[in-house]
C-alpha cells in the first residue's frame, strides 16, 4: 500500500512539474531580432556592425545588470562560414572599458528597444569574403533565465 501511494505520488509530481514546464514554454518571452548586419576588413581584423532589437514580451519591465553601458551588453556575436562552421565569437563588451564594479542597472522596457552593437574581430581568415552571424546571449543580472538568439544574417565583407 505504502509503495503504490509512494508511485502515485510520484506520477503526480511529473504531471505537475510537466504542466509547469509547459507553461513556462508558452509564455511571452524576450525576442532578438537583428535588422541589419555588415562586415569590413581593416588589417587584421573585422569590423562587424549589428542592428538588432529586444522585444519584451514578458508583461513587465526587466532590470538588467553590467558593468558596461546598455541592455545588451550580454549579447555576443556568432559568425560562421556559409555553410555554418563556427569561425569565432565574440561577447559584445570584450572591447570596452567597464564601470566600477558592482555595476549598474539598465531596464529593458516593455515592447521593443533597439540597439546598435560593434564587433571587432580579429583572427578571422583573411580570404573570407562573405560569412553568417547571429547573436546570442543573455540578460545578465535579470530575472529572465532563458538564452537569447536571433536569426542568422548573410554578410558580405567589405575589403
Amino acid at each position: 500500500m505504502i509503495r503504490r501511494n509512494l508511485m502515485i505520488a510520484a506520477i503526480a509530481m511529473l504531471a505537475a512539474a510537466d504542466s509547469a514546464a509547459v507553461g513556462q514554454w508558452n509564455k511571452p518571452a524576450v525576442s532578438l531580432l537583428p535588422s541589419k548586419a555588415t562586415a569590413e576588413r581593416r588589417d587584421n581584423v573585422i569590423l562587424f556592425r549589428c542592428d538588432a532589437l529586444l522585444d519584451n514580451a514578458t508583461g513587465s519591465d526587466l532590470t538588467i545588470r553590467s558593468n558596461f553601458s546598455s541592455v545588451f551588453d550580454g549579447l555576443e556575436l556568432v559568425v560562421t562560414t556559409p555553410e555554418g562552421k563556427i569561425l569565432g565569437q565574440q561577447v559584445s563588451t570584450l572591447h570596452q572599458a567597464p564601470f566600477a564594479p558592482p555595476g549598474r542597472e539598465f531596464t529593458l522596457k516593455q515592447g521593443s528597444t533597439k540597439g546598435a552593437l560593434i564587433f571587432p574581430i580579429h583572427d578571422l581568415p583573411m580570404e573570407m569574403t562573405s560569412c553568417k552571424v547571429r547573436l546570442t546571449g543573455t540578460l545578465p543580472g535579470s530575472n529572465y533565465r532563458r538564452i537569447l538568439s536571433s536569426e542568422t544574417l548573410e554578410v558580405k565583407v567589405k575589403q
